[in-house]
């Protein structure tokens, strides 16, 4: 095995390892043990995305079965995005965990459960065959399920509910797995999306299968009422992993699927631009109502996974024009980090500022005097990021789905992007408002009732501002997700 191959392995065994390893360590080793392992992942996955941008795409057959079987690894820019983002964010909720044992509601079965979380998340994405990308969103399922149960009693049911929606959803992703095995004979992506586009087989069905089983676990309207109670309720960093990174699994293997494999599909991709249309419009109303600030944040996370869902019809809309289709893949990919890193920082800061006064409510939040200033100013960065204003990540992302939008003349979705952005913007600014005026009326002031350590304090605004400078840089997001991507759009 070359070096390039073992950093392929060592993304997921490593967290793998480390996940068996906090099962046996005492609870005294466990925060710096998982900062060193948070640290050492982190590293050999930036190796392993320089070595992608400058080389290309990289593979590895496991054991030796590569074609026709084809249980491979694969990492191309797509990966190599998404990898980067995990390892970013994953690094920053560690030390947050690490600082703070409440926010990991006190348990030390969070480091096993997040480390398993974080193997099967780098699986997802460097998985080049259909078995392993099962395999893999299986056990980020079932290790966020538990993660969520650490929450408590009152957690309980929701993380039942969601037990029920990651199973009901792996299920309908192993029907389409059975589906292309039987059609083409082999488990590898990109041979089996050869394959079925040669063969000119009609692959709707499996497109529609796919949305279902996908959409359960990305939380797409309507398929998402299990998302604002389970992240609601989870401790502060699980809340943080589900929303930042989680429910992107989901998404990537949906583009994985939609352009190596089943090829776009105009009329599904019309469906899931509705479906995201009606997240970014019908979340963001609900954000707006919301008296607690982390359903808040909770049913902002609807919202933005609505805006990635505009990727497949605008995709479709822009198939003969490669450079439109490299901006769009671009702003796909901004968006995707612009929301991990935001999403993390708004969930820290919600229950950082619930620790310390013993409330997430509005009304209870009105009466504190002087809130942390660095957590409100992460979130105030942070909601710069999702209300897709400039120079952050999230308005090159948006605004690059307004160009395209306009430019293939479907206005509708330039509408919904813009809509989307003044609700955003408004249930964003209710919290920020909120504590940031004098308290009023007769109430008596709202005290702190433990403090926070300097990680904790300081490590939302961390993470605000990752996606803030990263929209200075220029089209280094873009260059790297168009790495080994479909050109227009085919498989």
């Amino acid at each position: 095995m070359n070096g390039t191959s073992s950093l392929l392995g060592l993304l997921v065994l490593g967290p793998l390892a480390l996940a068996v390893l906090s099962t046996v360590l005492r609870d005294r080793w466990l925060p710096p043990v998982g900062l060193l392992g948070a640290a050492s992942v982190a590293a050999a996955t930036l190796a392993l995305v320089v070595r992608v941008a400058r080389s290309g795409p990289v593979g590895h057959d496991l054991a030796g079965w590569g074609s026709p079987l084809g249980i491979v690894l694969h990492a191309d820019g797509l990966s190599a995005v998404f990898l980067l983002l995990t390892a970013l964010v994953g690094a920053g909720l560690t030390v947050h965990a690490a600082s703070d044992r409440t926010a990991v509601g006190g348990d030390a079965r969070f480091w096993p459960l997040w480390f398993s979380t974080w193997a099967g998340l780098n699986a997802v994405y460097v998985a080049g065959d259909l078995f392993n990308t099962y395999v893999a969103l299986e056990v980020v399922g079932i290790a966020a399920v538990g993660l969520v149960a650490l929450g408590g009693r009152t957690a309980w049911g929701p993380a039942l509910r969601y037990l029920l929606v990651t199973v009901l959803g792996s299920t309908l992703l192993l029907v389409v797995v059975a589906i292309v095995y039987a059609q083409t004979g082999t488990l590898d992506l990109l041979v089996a999306g050869e394959r079925l586009a040669d063969a000119g087989q009609d692959s709707r069905w499996a497109a529609l299968l796919l949305v279902a089983g996908l959409g359960l676990k990305a939380a797409l309207v309507p398929m998402h009422a299990w998302l604002p109670p389970a992240h609601g309720s989870a401790p502060t960093v699980v809340s943080a992993i589900l929303s930042a990174l989680v429910v992107k699994a989901a998404f990537f293997v949906l583009v994985r699927m939609w352009f190596w494999v089943l090829g776009p599909d105009p009329a599904v991709a019309l469906l899931l631009g509705l479906l995201g249309s009606l997240a970014v419009l019908w979340g963001g109303t609900m954000a707006l109502a919301q008296q607690r600030l982390k359903q808040v944040v909770a049913y902002s996370t609807v919202v933005q996974m609505g805006y990635l869902f505009l990727f497949f019809p605008l995709s479709a809309a822009a198939a003969h024009d490669p450079e439109a289709q490299r901006a769009l893949w671009g702003g796909m990919a901004a968006l995707a980090v612009g929301h991990g890193f935001a999403k993390a920082s708004l969930f820290l800061s919600a229950g950082t500022l619930k620790s310390v006064y013993g409330t997430d409510s509005l009304a209870g939040l009105a009466r504190v005097v002087r809130p942390l200033p660095s957590v409100v100013m992460g979130m105030g960065v942070a909601s710069v990021t999702l209300a897709g204003l400039p120079p952050s990540l999230g308005f090159a992302g948006k605004w690059q789905l307004v160009l395209t939008s306009v430019g293939s003349g479907q206005w509708g979705w330039a509408v919904v992007v813009i809509g989307g952005g003044l609700l955003s913007a408004a249930y964003l600014l209710k919290p920020l408002t909120v504590m940031l005026r004098e308290p009023q009326g007769g109430a008596p002031p709202l005290p702190a009732t433990r403090t926070a350590s300097l990680p904790v304090r300081w490590m939302p605004l961390v993470l605000a501002l990752v996606p803030l400078l990263a929209g200075l840089a220029g089209p280094g997001l873009t260059d790297l997700v168009v790495v080994g991507a479909p050109a227009g759009g085919d498989r």
